[in-house]
């Protein structure tokens, strides 16, 4: 699991075993049911209620859709370990509505690769913790005449995996010490040839923590900037 976070099943990690002591498994299986499937619900729920929005949009606005890729220099900070940024894939579909003033909407389905590289200073013990999401980015965008844009959003996500290497160790399955969704908000620079290549800057920051009641002696909380190129596919005026 993560910096503090606790787990019987890490036996070789020396950040993570011998915590067991304070009734994490506990803890872990008290919110395991209903709080995971509540979460998930949530994201879907708002994902939905994006893309009818969408649906809703007046019938001048142009649609497109593409694909966009790239890669997350992600963290979590803390304040009992030096982290650094872990560098993860992303990747996944997009569609976008343009309506006649400069103003677009975006919501994307992307796979995303989070996580962060941790290191005790006084150890000197190095822990990978890799988090994997599958995210759904609705952005507004404000867009100039010469193809840049400036955007801003929200971004739900769903957890997919979550595992950790210790000193360059095998990875261990850490999922279930943390939460089923996380939500987060961003900013972004862009620009869009008229070709339909792309170039694509975010920055996302969670707002959630990611890790569950009892794991840990502080929230978690994502933090990671998306650095990719976008390439449009299909254009319908």
């Amino acid at each position: 699991m993560k910096k503090q976070i606790k787990t019987k099943e890490a036996m070789g990690s020396a950040r993570l075993a011998g915590a067991a002591a304070d009734g994490t498994a506990q803890v872990m299986r008290t919110e395991k049911g209903i709080g995971a499937k509540m979460s998930i619900q949530k994201i879907l729920f708002i994902s939905c209620v994006c893309l009818f929005s969408l649906a809703a949009l007046p019938a001048a606005a142009q649609f497109s859709a593409g694909v966009a890729a790239g890669i997350n220099f992600a963290t979590q900070p803390t304040s009992e370990y030096y982290h650094q940024t872990l560098v993860r894939p992303y990747g996944g579909l997009y569609a976008q509505y343009k309506l006649k003033i400069p103003i677009d909407f975006r919501v994307g389905l992307n796979y995303s690769g989070e996580g962060v590289k941790l290191k005790d200073e006084g150890t000197g013990d190095t822990y990978n913790s890799s988090l994997s999401y599958l995210n759904i980015p609705v952005f507004v965008q404000y867009r100039f005449s010469f193809g840049g844009y400036v955007e801003a959003g929200v971004q739900p996500g769903i957890l997919l995996s979550a595992k950790e290497k210790d000193n360059g160790g095998a990875s261990f399955d850490t999922k279930q010490y943390y939460k089923s969704s996380d939500f987060g908000a961003g900013v972004g620079v862009g620009y869009e040839c008229k070709g339909g290549l792309g170039f694509n800057a975010r920055y996302i920051r969670g707002l959630a923590a990611v890790n569950k009641a009892g794991t840990s002696t502080e929230d978690l909380k994502n933090r990671m900037l998306s650095i990719g190129l976008t390439y449009r596919l299909i254009k319908i005026k």
